[in-house]
C-alpha cells in the first residue's frame, strides 16, 4: 500500500539523456556515490541487471541484503531486500524518463515495510523522505558533473 507513512516519491527534469544518467548513476554498481547512507556495496554478484544482488553496508552499521528487479536499461531499476529476520524490508526505484529530445524525468521512490521497518518509518519519517531526496539530488549534480567532463573532452 503506498498510502502508508513510509513511502516517499521525488522527482527531478534534466537535460541530460537517459543513457548518460544510467551509465553515470546506476550501471557502474558504486551507489554510495549518490547514495550518503551507504557506505559500500559489498559481494555484488554483477552489473545492474535482474537478479544482481549486493549488501547495502550503511554508515551506521547496519547491513541491507538487496536483489535488483524490474531493471530495463536506461529506464527503470527496482531494488529490494530486508534485514533483521524480514521485520525491516525496504524498496526503491528509479524510473527515468525522457520528456523530449532535451530533457529527461528521474523519478525516485523509496519504502520501509514489515513489522520494524513501519516503527522505523513512523520514527525517522523525515530521515527517510530526506535520504531520498539528498539521493536524487546526488544523481542529479552528477549526472551534471559527467556532462561537464563530457563536453570539456569534446572540445
Amino acid at each position: 500500500d503506498k498510502t502508508t507513512m513510509s513511502y516517499c516519491k521525488t522527482s527531478a527534469i534534466i537535460s541530460a539523456p537517459p543513457t548518460l544518467i544510467w551509465n553515470t548513476c546506476l550501471a557502474p554498481m558504486k551507489w554510495q556515490e549518490w547514495d550518503h547512507n551507504i557506505h559500500q556495496l559489498r559481494d555484488v554478484s554483477g552489473g545492474c541487471s535482474n537478479g544482481t544482488t549486493a549488501i547495502f553496508e550503511q554508515k551506521d552499521g547496519k547491513e541491507f541484503a538487496f536483489t535488483l528487479h524490474d531493471v530495463e536499461e536506461d529506464r527503470c531499476v527496482m531494488f529490494s531486500g530486508q534485514a533483521l529476520g524480514g521485520t525491516l524490508k525496504a524498496e526503491g526505484k528509479i524510473v527515468i524518463t525522457p520528456i523530449d529530445n532535451f530533457s529527461t524525468r528521474i523519478e525516485y521512490s523509496f519504502e520501509l515495510s514489515g513489522t520494524i521497518g513501519f516503527v522505523v518509518a513512523l520514527l525517522r519519517k523525515r530521515d527517510v523522505v530526506e535520504g531520498t531526496e539528498a539521493g536524487l539530488r546526488n544523481i542529479v549534480k552528477m549526472v551534471e558533473k559527467a556532462q561537464e567532463s563530457e563536453f570539456v573532452i569534446m572540445n
